[in-house]
């Protein structure tokens, strides 16, 4: 009995020794998970964090303006001329043809000037193109065709002109004259390459044309007007230099010289 009684005993110590030492292996066991799922949520929010600020700190960034100093605003005097007839001015507007939430910084205000002041890094310094206002638009321009806001007198309904489309003849018969081919001028001198790569400059004259070969578009109807007021004064264009005037309009210097190296065209390779 007393052998019995021992082993008895013997086995209740036991028991109670291990008890302890599972108990205090669960503790640790749920310490380290919950440290472990701690440090992964706030690793998660910190990294959420992170990329929020970053977001943040990126839409938020000053755009690059279009020329040296912020707060530059431009004026380009622009008109399209197919087939020897000018098209009227593209309408006014100031946000995306194919987002109207995206404000846009060049537009135009239905004054014939495209107005360059970015409000994105998209849109300043080298991005302020010709291409990037008629995309604005919903229109395009390259080097084999155009797609603008309206058609010709003659062909109302025609607003993409390819290179080799043929153009009324004398007597103004659609589709019976010389095929035309696309142009762009700058300060009324012919320009070369893809006019969508043009760099808009303050105080410049642009102009798109689709005509027959070694016809000469010349300069449009608003190079001697003024762009509309939208709180930044201008003056009108100096015709005879097909230039604008600098008095008074900021991004240039008061004085522009009229000699014909100073009026070249900025041309793409």
């Amino acid at each position: 009995m007393a052998r019995s009684r021992n082993k008895h005993s013997r086995a209740a110590l036991r028991a109670r020794a291990r008890s302890p030492q599972r108990r205090g292996a669960n503790r640790w066991f749920m310490v380290t998970v919950t440290a472990v799922v701690l440090v992964g949520v706030l690793g998660v929010a910190l990294a959420a964090g992170l990329f929020s600020r970053g977001d943040s700190a990126s839409a938020a960034a000053p755009a690059p303006p279009a020329g040296d100093s912020p707060g530059d605003h431009w004026h380009a005097a622009f008109a399209v001329n197919v087939c020897g007839e000018w098209l009227s001015n593209p309408a006014e507007f100031e946000t995306a043809a194919d987002n109207p939430n995206v404000r846009t910084g060049i537009h135009t205000h239905g004054d014939g000037f495209i107005h360059i002041h970015p409000f994105f890094a998209s849109e300043g310094g080298g991005n302020a193109t010709l291409g990037k206002f008629l995309d604005y638009g919903g229109w395009s321009a390259s080097e084999d065709a155009i797609s603008v806001w309206e058609g010709p007198s003659f062909d109302p309904a025609k607003t993409t002109w390819r290179n080799g489309d043929v153009c009324p003849d004398a007597d103004g018969n659609a589709g019976t004259g010389a095929p035309g081919r696309v142009v762009f001028e700058v300060n009324c001198k012919t320009a070369s390459g893809d006019p969508s790569a043009h760099k808009l400059a303050d105080q410049e004259v642009v102009a798109l044309g689709f005509v027959p070969k070694g016809v000469e578009i010349g300069p449009p109807p608003n190079a001697q007007s003024a762009p509309d007021s939208d709180g930044s004064p201008s003056a009108a264009i100096d015709q005879e230099a097909c230039r604008p005037s600098a008095a008074d309009n900021p991004g240039v210097e008061e004085t522009v010289p009229t000699t014909a190296a100073a009026t070249e065209p900025t041309t793409q390779p």
